[in-house]
């Protein structure tokens, strides 16, 4: 299906709309300033072994040692190695390493230390088939996935995206041993790009508010996918977008725990460190839901889950509790819809089933920290206890509503929490004629706007 790209950025935060049809597919965010590492490559440096972790410490050059499982090698304190970080630090749990190195492109993951040839489960089986076995010749001890879009590619075009691969790890390898200390090699891309590096084949608009962020993308599709640059590109005034596709209303809508359903039930999304808890509601108040009311409902939560999912980009270990079924077939068949539901998704999916209490268990590969937790940051009157919306995803929401009124006299009243950091910001976008005032009559996530 065609999908848009909707960037739109603000003083600390730059915001990217996935949009399919009518409907904003996925929400991704960058704050200003914040560095995301997920993909990131560094030369790194084997600090000390964890005992009792099968592991290793290794200073990546960040302020804060990674982990690195074993897996069968044997490190040396001292010793310098290329990693990926495949998990980056969030609260008390600190990144996690690999060795076994990807580099993505349009039709291949390409994985210089590997040793196979998988491909994407959206690949027929036939086409696996060929190509598979196209590429056994051309690869000399390393592995690759080929990307859905392969099918669509020559054997040539592969092959040169190989090549091209290849030489940037070799890149990569060069850069590593001219490097005196531990540091970034090669970071991964903002989320904007990476929305278009794995939508590129349906990519009919991307729109964008920032010219330094469409300089971005346009050097970045020069290289990846020439041809996408003569489609419908804009640098331009996004207003009519973000009211056609109501962009603010799922902006909202992610920080929402509960989700309706269209028949009643409804699913509440509690995000934690360690997972994320989704809990399946039948909305009848006695609680009571036979076998077949139940079965209708959890299917009907399987398609809004995956959509919250993927709408919120939430990674890592996810819990489902739906609604009781006695019957193991109709347990077979929600898994069965849940992976339907997910058959389009980039990210890596794993659907482990139910347990005995009936939790599914499944995972998403975690890109970061997800879209809710961007947006949002712990109350500092409750002890941590509650969240409000965070300092750049305020300032965002106030830019964006008094961009079109910049030029006039306005007085903006804020929370007395929001006002340094409210003054100083609208100072440095040069609206020092706005006036700004603190009161406490204004709740923490909202602000005033009036004409001085």
């Amino acid at each position: 299906m065609a999908k848009r790209l909707v960037v739109l950025s603000a003083s600390e935060l730059i915001l990217s709309f996935l949009i399919e049809g009518n409907n904003v597919y996925k929400i991704s965010a960058e704050e200003r300033g914040f560095k995301r590492y997920t993909d990131s490559i560094f030369k790194g440096k084997v600090k000390r072994l964890a005992k009792g972790m099968d592991g290793v410490f290794v200073d990546v050059g960040i302020g804060r040692d990674a982990f690195l499982p074993l897996k069968g090698e044997n490190y040396r304190v001292g010793e310098s190695l290329i990693v990926q970080m495949v998990r980056e630090p969030e609260g008390e749990k600190g990144a996690k390493l690999t060795t076994n190195v990807k580099l993505v492109g349009k039709y291949l993951v390409y994985f210089p230390r590997g040793k196979d040839i998988r491909c994407s489960s959206r690949i027929q089986s036939e086409e696996k088939d060929r190509l598979c076995s196209l590429l056994e010749k051309d690869l000399k001890e390393e592995g690759v996935i080929l990307r859905s879009a392969a099918v669509r590619a020559t054997h040539e075009q592969i092959k040169e995206e190989l090549e091209k691969l290849r030489g940037l790890w070799q890149q990569i390898e060069r850069r590593a041993k001219a490097l005196k200390k531990p540091q970034p090699i090669l970071e991964e891309y903002p989320s904007y790009i990476r929305l278009i590096r794995d939508h590129w084949q349906d990519m009919e608009e991307i729109i964008s508010d920032n010219p330094l962020i469409w300089n971005h993308i346009a050097s970045f599709l020069e290289d990846f996918e020439p041809e996408l640059l003569k489609k419908n590109l804009y640098i331009k005034d996004p207003t009519a977008y973000v009211h056609k596709y109501k962009l603010q209303d799922s902006l909202r809508s992610v920080l929402n725990k509960v989700v309706w359903l269209k028949g009643g039930g409804y699913i509440s999304i509690e995000e934690t460190e360690a997972f994320t808890i989704i809990d399946v509601n039948s909305g009848d108040p006695t609680g009571s839901c036979h076998e077949e009311n139940a079965l209708r409902t959890n299917l009907e939560a399987v398609k809004e889950i995956a959509k919250q999912v993927i709408l919120r980009d939430i990674g890592g270990i996810i819990l489902i509790d739906f609604i009781d079924m006695k019957k193991q077939e109709n347990k077979e068949l929600v898994i069965k819809s849940m992976q339907q539901a997910f058959e389009e998704e980039t990210c890596n999916i794993t659907i482990y089933g139910f347990t005995k209490l009936g939790i599914l268990e499944m995972s998403r590969k975690k890109s970061g920290r997800s879209i809710s937790k961007l947006l949002t940051e712990a109350c500092p009157y409750c002890s941590g206890k509650g969240y409000i919306k965070s300092s750049s995803f305020f300032l965002f929401e106030l830019e964006k509503e008094i961009t079109d009124q910049a030029h006039k006299a306005l007085k903006v009243q804020v929370h007395p929490i929001r006002y340094e950091k409210v003054k100083k910001a609208l100072q440095s976008k040069g609206y020092s004629h706005i006036q700004v005032d603190e009161s406490h009559d204004v709740g923490v996530n909202n602000f005033n706007i009036s004409h001085g």
